[in-house]
């Protein structure tokens, strides 16, 4: 059963008991594979330092970075121990995995029982559709397919969450008609095909036909 597990965002205090989490979760002995294109390319290698402090203190040492995902199969993701995408401009971020057919790659992988770390944009992609990214990225790759992985079924994923976005969310609902899951930056989910657990100091918020609730502990889809 694949484990996907979805940041917020955040700096590394927000973020440090999905982090801790996620590090017991997988196996110490393989390599993390650690995905920045969502960034600009002159900022990978500070972004390999900073997971880097992020995960050596959590036992996770052997880090292996990935610049570019072109004929990649799932079969080279066989030998790390999770995939981690990270944050920055999500229309970018998707628009890489779909020309590149990365995007089949990581639904196999999440399909065959693989671990999946998103964090911001990273966890966005993972959900149904990536316009809830809208408010805060803007889209100058011209992406046109604005289609996630869909990990989560028909859930969107809303990161960065704050109440006042309630009404940028009610407007991406009546526009595409999907329900979302909210992630503050204190907050995350650790998701199987089964359930979902929030991990984290604040509530996530889910956002559906009926209405809107907070959820702090397991839940279905």
């Amino acid at each position: 059963m694949g484990k996907w597990f979805l940041s917020g965002g955040g700096d590394a205090h927000q973020t440090e008991q999905l982090d801790r989490h996620f590090a017991r979760s997988i196996c110490p002995h393989k390599p993390l594979l650690y995905i920045p294109i969502a960034m600009d390319a002159d900022r990978y290698d500070d972004g390999f330092d900073w997971i880097s402090r992020l995960f050596h203190p959590l036992g996770i040492k052997n880090i292996v970075m990935w610049t570019d995902v072109k004929g990649k199969t799932v079969h080279d993701l066989d030998v790390f121990s999770a995939v981690y995408i990270g944050g920055g401009n999500t229309f970018r971020l998707l628009k890489q995995f779909i020309e590149s057919h990365f995007t089949a790659v990581l639904k196999r992988c999440a399909e065959s029982g693989g671990a999946i770390y998103g964090g911001s944009a990273g966890a966005v992609i993972l959900g149904k559709n990536i316009m809830t990214c809208s408010y805060m990225d803007r889209n100058a790759c011209g992406l046109r397919d604005f289609n996630g992985l869909k990990l989560l079924g028909d859930y969107s994923v809303w990161c960065h969450y704050k109440a006042e976005h309630d009404p940028l969310i009610k407007r991406f609902r009546n526009a595409f008609g999907t329900p979302v899951i909210a992630l503050p930056e204190e907050t995350g989910i650790a998701a199987s095909t089964s359930d979902i657990r929030v991990i984290g100091t604040k509530p996530a918020r889910m956002f559906k036909e009926d209405g809107a609730v907070f959820v702090s502990d397991q839940f279905v889809l």
